[in-house]
């Protein structure tokens, strides 16, 4: 024995539901359908576009990223735990935000803070941790503030 305590193992981070954004990613992006005959975009993605005026052939839609920066709507702070299956450990207060994206969608999202937020600012795309096991860190997408970051 050696004395030396064993190295940690990094935990292997998982998206909480696949197919919502691209995973493995430095730069991840939301993962989105536009329908081909109206231009509909549908995030997350679905088989079909939801234009009743289009017809329902999944060969219409197509599989697109969406822009991975956006304007905040508005936000909301959460100050209680949200109900299951949603999970959040440790909980602490957090918000939610909605963000316009270039692509003329309105997307829901949790902030990475709840300070100096405010209407109309930068946000980018990043993931985050919810909660972890043994095993895995389970992570979903989240808006940061371009002013946090560090990189344009």
């Amino acid at each position: 024995m050696s004395g030396e305590a064993p190295a940690k193992r990094e935990k292997r981070k998982v998206p909480i539901v696949e197919g919502l954004f691209t995973w493995p990613s430095d730069k991840p992006a939301l993962i989105a359908a536009r329908c081909k005959k109206c231009g509909a975009i549908i995030f997350p993605k679905a088989a079909y576009c939801p234009n009743p005026d289009c017809e329902k052939d999944p060969n219409n839609m197509e599989v697109i990223e969406l822009s991975r920066r956006g304007k905040l709507w508005s936000w909301t702070i959460q100050h209680y735990p949200p109900p299951p299956p949603f999970k959040m450990e440790p909980f602490k207060p957090y918000a939610i935000g909605l963000v316009d994206l270039p692509e003329g969608v309105r997307v829901l999202g949790m902030l990475t803070t709840t300070e100096n937020l405010r209407c109309d600012m930068e946000v980018e795309l990043t993931v985050g941790k919810l909660y972890e096991d043994e095993e895995n860190e389970y992570i979903t997408w989240m808006w940061k503030p371009v002013e946090e970051s560090s990189e344009k």
